[in-house]
């Protein structure tokens, strides 16, 4: 008897609809004697991005005839050959914290059909840039304005370190909305798994993130798409999701078409893929209760494009202070549009929106939860995440379009100013002075809470 009892149980927890992982939970409505579906949640986010930042450095030594140019370098370039090499040499390390609401919103519209509303809001964005240190190692050199070429002692800064005027944004982000559907619905038949489909459109409801206002917002439309599936068994419901988003840029934004050579409008698109398992040591279905253990891995591509970067707020603010003297060495280390294009910004203190190279995000979470009832759900968050290491500024120059086989300065009698990319900036997309990101991880801490009915 106790046997039977045994499986019966294990049979009524298979089969009796319980809430299935949220990545691929659909509500609907007018669904018998439920008419209608709503779940309403807000979540609270602490990020913590820290990084790296490195400049390319080159080791020429044609240079030797000037010892005040390589012979001080010899300790950094070592043995860098006839033929010379590029560095990537630590300048500063950069940090962010960030403060994060989304109120999200669910609506059933009909069976398997859901309305869901996110509209973010950013309690505070600071930052903070400071020079590199040594690592822990004392046979390393810390930077200084000494041996820096970001913010050199003498000669012209492409920004201070540390960084005065750094804006604390604040304020409301951009909301997302999106119709999801579950084609196969566990609600529907008790045998099978869940799956949804999902089309998304983030808007740009924010203020635009500008050089002297505190907004948050990215100034893009972006279209958003993906499918996620999961199946539950007695003790888990692992799950996996694929996603794309594919920005545009909006009126009033940063990302401008200045025309002729330009390489990049705006960011490149984005694909996701995440994968994990919810563990449930407990549930009680006709309840609607559950204790949850989220195990999650993912992986996202970003593509290259013109974006915000770590050093958005610094390069611009730096483009702004820069009053470049042709007398002081260093004096091209200063953030100007190309001088070589036709474009109406050649040559005007660029925004701060760089050509960021692609890269890879990988990632994981712990997400711990409980349904107290059908009504009621609360789940903590700790996440981490490491971005590969990127070029943030990394334009090319332009595009040769007569056959010469390179792009040709003001100064060449083949100078053709179509062929300029406008968005080049000298200072920092020239192939030796290019800045990179490095050592990227990211660190967030959070908790829902969601009212179901």
């Amino acid at each position: 008897m106790i046997r039977r009892g045994l499986v019966a149980a294990l049979l009524f927890s298979i089969v009796t609809p319980a809430p299935a992982a949220e990545v691929a939970d659909v509500i609907d409505a007018a669904d018998g004697p439920d008419l209608f579906d709503f779940v309403g949640e807000i979540r609270y986010r602490r990020t913590l991005r820290r990084a790296k930042i490195t400049r390319e450095y080159g080791c020429d030594p044609n240079q030797a005839t000037n010892p005040s140019r390589f012979m001080g370098d010899q300790e950094t370039c070592g043995d860098a050959g006839p033929a010379g090499r590029l560095l990537q040499v630590k300048e500063v390390r950069y940090q962010r914290i960030t403060h994060e609401i989304v109120p999200r919103f669910r609506f059933g519209l009909w069976h398997d059909l859901e309305l869901s509303i996110a509209a973010p809001v950013v309690l505070e964005d600071s930052q903070h840039i400071r020079f590199a240190g040594n690592g822990g190692d004392p046979d390393k050199a810390p930077i200084t304005p000494e041996n820096s070429t970001i913010a050199p002692e003498s000669g012209v800064q492409l920004f201070p370190v540390p960084t005065d005027g750094l804006p604390t944004r604040a304020g409301f982000g951009d909301m997302t909305f999106m119709v999801r559907y579950a084609p196969v619905s566990r609600d529907r038949d008790v045998t099978r798994g869940e799956w949804a489909l999902e089309v998304g459109w983030e808007v740009p409801t924010g203020e635009v993130m500008k050089l002297g206002n505190e907004g948050v917002g990215r100034g893009l439309h972006t279209l958003i798409i993906g499918s996620a599936f999961s199946y539950r068994t007695p003790y888990a419901d692992p799950y996996a999701r694929i996603g794309a988003r594919f920005p545009f840029a909006a009126k009033g934004s940063l990302f401008r078409d200045y025309g002729d050579a330009q390489e990049y409008v705006g960011p490149g698109s984005r694909a996701d893929f995440d994968l994990g398992a919810e563990i449930i040591p407990w549930s009680d279905a006709s309840r609607g209760m559950k204790f949850f253990i989220d195990l999650g891995l993912g992986a996202g591509y970003q593509a290259e494009g013109r974006d915000y970067s770590e050093l958005f707020d610094a390069l611009a603010i730096g483009a702004q202070l820069c009053t470049p003297d042709p007398n002081e060495p260093g004096a091209g280390n200063c953030g100007r549009y190309n001088p070589g294009s036709r474009s109406g910004v050649r040559g005007e203190p660029h925004d701060g929106i760089t050509t960021v190279e692609q890269f890879v995000q990988v990632r994981g979470k712990l997400d711990i939860g409980a349904y107290f009832s059908e009504h009621a759900r609360v789940t903590a968050h700790l996440g981490l995440a490491h971005d590969t290491e990127h070029f943030i500024s990394k334009a090319n120059i332009g595009k040769d379009a007569d056959g010469s086989g390179r792009v040709e300065d003001p100064t060449s009698p083949r100078y053709n100013p179509t062929e300029h990319n406008p968005t080049f900036v000298p200072a920092i997309d020239t192939v030796g002075q290019r800045l990179r990101v490095e050592e990227t991880t990211v660190f967030s801490a959070g908790v829902s809470v969601g009212a179901l009915f």
